[in-house]
């Protein structure tokens, strides 16, 4: 007797910012799905819940999750609440007869915030101005602690190491789980551009740069 294989179930993928900004530009509005999706896109959250770092799955209220679809594109987006105000785990919706399997963590409510910039070396800590994040990034390089920080809130960042090969760029999106590093070591100008972009709030940084996710 012969049986037919199961097809392999696809492994969840956490999408990188810039594939999500592709997926929600031009703007939002609210849609509904039905329950099932709703479940569907629950399960996903559940599976990678514990992987993000992100608490007790018990506490999750299903009736909190909300959808948005895309005002250009159609997709739908289901918003599932998680670790803090205006922070969720986006799950890409599918079409009707296929499970989800994309998603990821973004703090919206840190769009909304003022950076802040600090280099312990260079005794500076404050509210982003351009004028500090390019005199001080070029100057990191043979410091004691040669690395820059911006900071929107929580555990999303960008920061930057200076050492002998050059500028390494990480960012962060909520929790450790979310942690990823330029796969390119850049110039000081490269660097200073990079912060600039994210401090001030256009996403250049996230189309320039090759992100890749790393454990922490």
């Amino acid at each position: 007797m012969f049986f037919s294989k199961k097809p392999k179930k696809r492994s969840p993928r956490l999408l990188q910012i810039a594939e999500y900004l592709d997926l929600v530009s031009g703007g939002l509005m609210s849609a509904e799905i039905s329950d099932e999706a709703k479940a569907a896109a629950l399960s996903l959250a559940c599976d990678v819940w514990g992987s993000l770092a992100l608490g007790d799955w018990a506490e999750i209220d299903p009736a909190a999750v909300t959808a948005w679809r895309s005002k250009v594109n159609g997709h739908v987006l289901a918003h599932v609440p998680a670790v803090a105000d205006d922070c969720f785990l986006i799950i890409l919706l599918g079409g009707e007869l296929i499970a989800p399997d994309s998603y990821i963590l973004f703090d919206v409510g840190a769009e909304y915030a003022s950076a802040t910039f600090s280099s312990p070396s260079l005794e500076l800590a404050g509210v982003a101005n351009e004028d500090d994040i390019r005199r001080a990034i070029p100057e990191l390089p043979g410091k004691p602690d040669p690395f820059a920080i911006l900071d929107l809130r929580g555990g999303t960042y960008m920061q930057v190491y200076a050492d002998e090969q050059g500028f390494h760029l990480e960012h962060q999106l909520v929790t450790t789980a979310a942690h990823y590093r330029c796969v390119d070591i850049v110039g000081p100008d490269e660097a200073v551009e990079a912060f600039l972009s994210y401090a001030f709030g256009n996403y250049e940084w996230a189309y320039k740069r090759r992100w890749e996710r790393i454990s922490l």
